[in-house]
């Protein structure tokens, strides 16, 4: 087992000492947010009509947005 060298070192304790980001600036903020702003709009042009098309394409955007988002924080729990 090779002992890490001074760069990977310096690299890792930049990580763990550096400020947390802000999360509006993360990518996946945008792309849930034009998921969401689609599932309004959705909402919007049906109003207060059942229509089961409709409340399948909001799950179907809901469930990506959550996807999305379950990525990120496994992505973050990784780094």
């Amino acid at each position: 087992m090779n002992a890490p060298n001074p760069a990977e070192l310096a690299a890792h304790a930049a990580r763990v000492n550096a400020e947390p980001g802000d999360p509006a600036d993360h990518p996946v903020t945008a792309e849930v947010r034009e998921l969401l702003d689609e599932v309004d709009q959705i909402r919007a042009v049906v109003g207060d009509e059942f229509d089961l098309g409709s409340v399948s394409r909001q799950a179907e955007l809901l469930t990506r947005a959550h996807d999305a988002l379950a990525q990120a924080l496994e992505d973050v729990g990784r780094g």
